[in-house]
Parts: structure tokens; C-alpha cells; sequence
């Protein structure tokens, strides 16, 4: 553990220790998306039209004004799932959209169990299980009008759910670009698109301020891995790190060298040799210095060490779990500060 310098980032500050679905169209809000008190949209099968804001790297124009491209046709088989119907009873499987649901001021019926931090205003609400183990018999006691669950699962979900004939809708949120797609899903369909513009505008507006940090600078290639000290995964862009560090201007090596589509990717050391990137983002479960070390002792028994750059240079760092380690529309912010000062300090 002496040859390299392992950084356990918590929001920011820097300590010494050393599932997987397609991506969505960058969305980007500047004018209220509106489709009336109906769920059904008008607009179906059109764009908003609006300049993309591009990924920056070091010789990138200036951030522009913040503004809004939606994938209609995306946004509207998302919302046809309601059947034209404000849902009277939800409950939710999915933290992340527990978490749209509170920020556009919709109160479930019932939230998932989980370890993780939930908005405190749900905290009396009954817990429902978790995305892998629903509990049946409580979320039929609920009577909900619908379910909601993340789309990456929705097969393994539908398993439980359809057989019980409990009413379901799947929505995108493994990558910050999905979350911000279903969040003006949800404003549509629960009649609260002027909230919904709200939270995105100020959420781009604080996306705009940490992709400043990049200006001017060599963006760095990045890969990102995900998992134990027994399983290790390559992530791409459409993970939640992945977008971040997308949107911040690093390029993926996964995508970029490696050539590979896939969300999530075992992890092999011919690959890491091959991609030989800037940077290695960890985003481990457990104890970070534990999978960190294995990682090390994995790569030096390789005998790839002396290839890699990125633990040449101690750039391998161990993220912080609390603040990556679920997709978070509420965590995007502080996560993106965080992140462009790992890649570009």
C-alpha cells in the first residue's frame, strides 16, 4: 500500500487510505413543458427545441444559458403508462424516485425499506421493502393506485408485481440525465410541471457552475468501477458517476477506448492495461480500503502495475458511497463539486 497515494473522498474533502440500462437524450430545462391537468401529452412525437449544451474539455466555449430538449416520444410512452390518470395512492420501490416524489411535493402512500437516507418529511410513512424483496402483502394493504419502480429492474420487478395484480409504471433513474427526464415525467402526469421546471432549472444552474471548474483544463480519460473486493464492474456513462463525470468533460474509457456498450462490464486487468486511464473512480460497497487494496494486489500480481498510469500516479480513488452510491437527483449537486475537484485538481 506504500507504491500509491488512495484518496477516500466524503463530499469533498480528502482523506490518505487509499443495475445498467441505455442512456437518455441530455435533457437541459429552460420553459414550462406543459400538457394541461391530463397526463396524455398534445405534444407527442415532437422535440423542444433548444441549443444542447455540450460536454466541456479544455479548449470548450464558455457554459451557456440553461435550457430545456425533452424526448417527447420517450416522455410520452413513459407517461402513457398512466393511462391518462392521476394516481390517488402511490408507493414507491425505487429511493431515487422516492426522492423526485418529495422534491415535487407528491406524498406516496408507502416508501421502500433501505439503508439509505430518505427526505425526513417520509420518515412516519410505511416502508414497503426493497426493490429486490417487495413486501406483497403491505403494498396491497396500501391499495395504490400505481407503483413505481426503476425501469433497469423493471423485468425482475413485474415478476412479483404481475402474478399479485398490483398496477405498475417504470420510470428511468441510473444516470442524472434519466432522473431529470422522469422528474418532468412526473410533473405531467401529477399536474406539477411548474415544480418540476423549478427543481431542474435550479439543479442546471448548479450543474453550470461546477462545469466552469472544468474550463480551460485537460479534460482526463476515467474509468469507473463499481462493486466489492470479491466482484468488481466497469461503469459507463449511463450510471450516475458515469453522467457526472460525462457532463464535467472526462471521457469514459469504457465507451471511448475499450469500445464497449454495455452498462456494467466484469472487470478484467487485460482491459484496464488496455484502456490505461487518467484516472480510476471506485465506488465500492463496504469498506473502500479493503476493495482498494485487493484492487492493488490483483494489479500488481498482473504484474500490470508499471503500465498503468493512473496508479503510477496515485489517481486511483475510492468515492464516497453515501454520495455516489445511488443515483440522486438531491446529491447531484455537492456530488458534482466533489468530482471536478478529483479530476481536475
Amino acid at each position: 500500500m506504500n507504491d500509491i497515494n488512495y484518496h477516500y473522498h466524503t463530499g469533498g474533502s480528502k482523506v490518505k487510505l487509499t443495475d445498467w440500462k441505455i442512456g437518455i437524450m441530455t435533457l437541459l430545462l429552460a420553459t414550462t413543458v406543459a400538457c394541461g391537468n391530463n397526463t396524455s401529452t398534445s405534444e407527442k412525437g415532437t422535440e423542444n427545441t433548444a441549443t444542447e449544451q455540450p460536454s466541456p474539455t479544455a479548449s470548450d466555449s464558455p457554459v451557456t444559458e440553461a435550457k430545456i430538449e425533452v424526448d417527447e416520444t420517450k416522455a410520452a410512452e413513459l407517461i402513457a403508462q398512466f393511462n391518462n390518470q392521476v394516481p390517488a395512492t402511490t408507493v414507491t420501490i425505487s429511493v431515487a424516485i422516492t426522492e423526485l416524489l418529495h422534491e415535487l411535493g407528491i406524498e406516496p402512500a408507502g416508501v421502500p425499506t433501505t439503508k439509505s437516507k430518505l427526505p425526513e418529511a417520509f420518515d412516519s410513512l410505511p416502508r414497503i421493502g426493497s426493490s429486490h424483496q417487495p413486501d406483497l402483502e403491505q403494498i396491497a394493504k396500501l391499495t395504490p393506485s400505481v407503483i413505481l419502480g426503476p425501469s433497469s429492474i423493471k423485468d425482475s420487478l413485474d415478476k412479483s408485481f404481475k402474478p399479485a395484480n398490483l398496477p405498475t409504471a417504470y420510470l428511468p433513474a441510473d444516470s442524472l440525465e434519466e432522473l431529470k427526464l422522469s422528474t418532468v415525467v412526473l410533473g405531467r402526469v401529477y399536474g406539477k410541471e411548474d415544480k418540476a421546471n423549478e427543481v431542474l432549472l435550479k439543479l442546471i444552474e448548479q450543474e453550470n457552475t461546477a462545469i466552469k471548474l472544468a474550463e480551460g483544463k485537460d479534460a482526463p480519460s476515467v474509468m469507473l468501477l463499481f462493486g466489492s473486493a470479491e466482484s468488481l464492474m466497469f461503469m459507463n456513462e449511463d450510471t450516475f458517476v458515469g453522467s457526472l463525470a460525462k457532463k464535467l468533460g472526462a471521457t469514459n474509457v469504457l465507451s471511448d477506448v475499450l469500445k464497449m456498450k454495455e452498462t456494467y462490464i466484469p472487470l478484467d486487468m487485460e482491459s484496464i492495461v488496455t484502456a490505461n486511464p487518467d484516472v480510476i473512480l471506485l465506488v465500492a460497497h463496504g469498506d473502500p480500503s479493503a476493495v482498494t487494496k485487493k484492487l492493488e494486489e490483483d494489479v500488481k500480481k498482473n504484474g500490470a502495475w508499471e503500465k498503468l498510469d493512473a496508479f503510477k500516479n496515485g489517481k486511483l480513488i475510492a468515492l464516497d458511497y453515501n454520495l455516489y452510491g445511488i443515483a440522486s437527483l438531491v446529491n447531484a449537486p455537492k456530488a458534482y463539486q466533489d468530482l471536478a475537484s478529483i479530476l481536475y485538481n
